[in-house]
C-alpha cells in the first residue's frame, strides 16, 4: 500500500466516524490553540513594549538623588543635596556629545480662549531643548525650545499643528501671543509648531475638542510652580545613540560618585532605563514560555485520546486487517496505515487549533485596544497594540501535531501489525 493510499483510507475512516474523529481532535485543538494564544500574547506584549519604549528611541539614563544607606538618622533629601545645573553642565563639558538633557516637567491643564470666544484645553509641560528629539516629535514650523529660552526663562512655547488649526485656521500661529488660563495664568509667544499625525487625523475626521500639549521652557514651568529650576532631584539624560548606553551609565555614575563622595547624606544613582526595559522583555519571554509549557500539558491528554480511539479503531477493523494480511499485506504496511491515520487526525486538529489560537489572539488584541482607549485614552495615544503571532510557536505546533500522531499512534499500529491473520479473520 502506497503512502497516498494510506492517506485516502485515513480520510475514508474519519468520514465514517465524523463525531468520534472530531472529539478525538478536541484535545489537540484545545492544547494547540492555548499554546498559540499564550505565545501570541507574549510576542504582542513584547513588541508593544519594545516599540513604545526602545523603538521610539526613548532610552534614557535616569539620575536619582537618594539617601545613603548608612544614614538612617537622616530622613529626607534637602535642596543642598540636589543635582545642580553646574553639575549637569560639568558632565556635558567633560564628555561632550555623550549626553543630552531631556528632563520633562508637567505643569497643569490650561484653557485658551480664541478671538472667536472658542475655548480649547491644553496640557502644559516644561521641557529642555533635547526633549523633542527624545520623544521623537518633530518641529515642522518655526523652531524648537532652545537652551537660551531655558536659561533665560523666556515665555516661549511650542504648540501642535492641531492647536494651530484650532486657534488660527487661516494663518500661521508663529509669533502670536496666547493667554493660558487655569491654575496658572500667563502669556507665551509661539515660536514653533510640532507635528502630531494621529491627533491631526482625528481633527480632520471632524473631532474638534482635541486636547494637545503645549511645551514651554523647563525653567518657566518651575518658576510658575514655585520650585527651584536650577536644582533637580531627578534628571533624565538621553545617551548618544552611537555609543554603548551601559558604558555611558557607568561614566555618569563615576562622575557623580566623585561629586558626592563628601556628601554624608545623599548620593546619585544612575540607571539605564533601556536596560530595565530589556530585562522586562526577558521576563515576558520567560513567562510566555512557562505558560505555554503549562498549556501544552493538554496536548498529552489529547494524545492519550488519539491512542484510545486508534485502539478502538484497530478492534473495529480486525477483520479488515485479517483480510489484508491474508492477501499478502506486509506488517510495515499495516503499521503505516494506522500511524498515518493518527498523524492526519492530529494534523487536522492542530490546524484547527492554530486557527482558533490566532482568532482568539486577535480578539484579545481588539478587546485590549477598546479597554485601553476607554480606561486610559491618554496612554492609548502613545501605545500601538499590534497583534503579532509567533511564527516559531506555529511551526512548533505543527511539528507537535505530527509527533503526537506518531508517538500515540505507534502502539495501536503495532498491535494491528502483529495480529495473526487467522485469528483476525475469525474475529467477530
Amino acid at each position: 500500500m502506497t503512502f497516498f493510499e494510506c492517506i485516502k483510507m485515513a480520510f475514508s475512516s474519519m468520514r465514517m466516524n465524523k463525531m468520534r474523529s472530531f472529539l478525538t481532535m478536541l484535545g489537540i485543538i484545545i492544547g494547540i490553540s492555548s499554546v498559540i494564544t499564550i505565545s501570541t500574547i507574549g510576542t504582542t506584549l513584547k513588541k508593544t513594549v519594545s516599540d513604545s519604549v526602545l523603538g521610539t528611541g526613548a532610552t534614557t539614563i535616569d539620575l536619582q538623588v537618594m539617601l545613603k544607606d548608612n544614614n538612617s538618622n537622616y530622613t529626607r533629601i534637602t535642596e543642598k543635596d540636589m543635582i545642580t545645573e553646574d553639575m549637569i553642565n560639568g558632565l556635558m563639558e567633560k564628555y561632550p556629545g555623550d549626553y543630552e538633557l531631556v528632563t520633562y516637567n508637567f505643569l497643569s491643564e490650561g484653557e485658551v480662549i480664541t478671538e472667536n470666544n472658542d475655548a480649547y484645553v491644553l496640557r502644559i509641560a516644561g521641557i529642555q531643548q533635547g526633549y523633542m528629539g527624545y520623544s521623537m516629535q518633530k518641529v515642522i514650523k518655526g523652531r524648537n525650545i532652545s537652551n537660551r529660552d531655558v536659561s533665560e526663562t523666556k515665555h516661549t512655547a511650542l504648540v501642535s499643528e492641531v492647536f494651530e488649526k484650532q486657534y488660527s485656521p487661516n494663518e500661521s500661529i508663529i509669533g502670536k501671543t496666547i493667554s493660558l488660563n487655569g491654575e496658572y495664568n500667563f502669556q507665551v509667544t509661539v515660536v514653533g509648531v510640532y507635528g502630531d499625525k494621529k491627533k491631526l487625523q482625528q481633527y480632520e475626521l471632524g473631532q474638534k475638542d482635541i486636547t494637545t500639549f503645549i511645551y514651554i521652557p523647563y525653567t518657566l514651568s518651575a518658576k510658575l510652580k514655585g520650585t527651584p529650576s536650577e536644582v533637580y532631584g531627578y534628571v533624565e539624560l538621553k545617551p548618544n545613540p552611537e555609543k554603548n548606553p551601559d558604558i555611558l551609565t557607568k561614566q555618569a555614575q563615576s562622575y557623580f560618585d566623585k561629586l558626592y563622595e563628601r556628601n554624608e547624606h545623599a548620593k546619585v544613582h544612575a540607571l539605564n532605563y533601556g536596560e530595565i526595559t530589556k530585562v522586562f522583555l526577558t521576563v515576558i519571554d520567560i513567562l510566555a514560555v512557562a505558560f505555554s509549557l503549562i498549556a501544552a500539558i493538554s496536548l498529552i491528554v489529547g494524545g492519550v485520546g488519539v491512542m484510545n480511539i486508534m485502539l478502538v479503531s484497530v478492534v473495529e477493523r480486525t477483520s479488515e486487517i485479517g483480510i489484508r494480511k491474508a492477501l499478502g499485506a506486509k506488517t510495515l504496511s499495516i503499521k503505516r496505515q494506522f500511524i498515518t491515520e493518527a498523524v492526519i487526525i492530529c494534523l487536522i486538529g492542530g490546524t484547527i487549533g492554530i486557527g482558533a489560537g490566532l482568532g482568539g489572539s486577535y480578539l484579545l488584541g481588539a478587546v485590549a485596544k477598546v479597554l485601553l482607549n476607554t480606561m486610559a485614552p491618554d496612554v492609548a495615544e502613545s501605545i500601538n497594540i499590534v497583534t503579532t503571532p509567533s511564527v516559531l510557536a506555529i511551526i512548533i505546533s505543527v511539528l507537535c501535531s505530527v509527533l503526537i500522531g506518531v508517538i500515540f499512534g505507534s502502539s495501536p499500529a503495532k498491535r494491528a501489525a502483529k495480529m495473526n491473520p487467522i485469528d483476525a479473520l475469525r474475529f467477530e
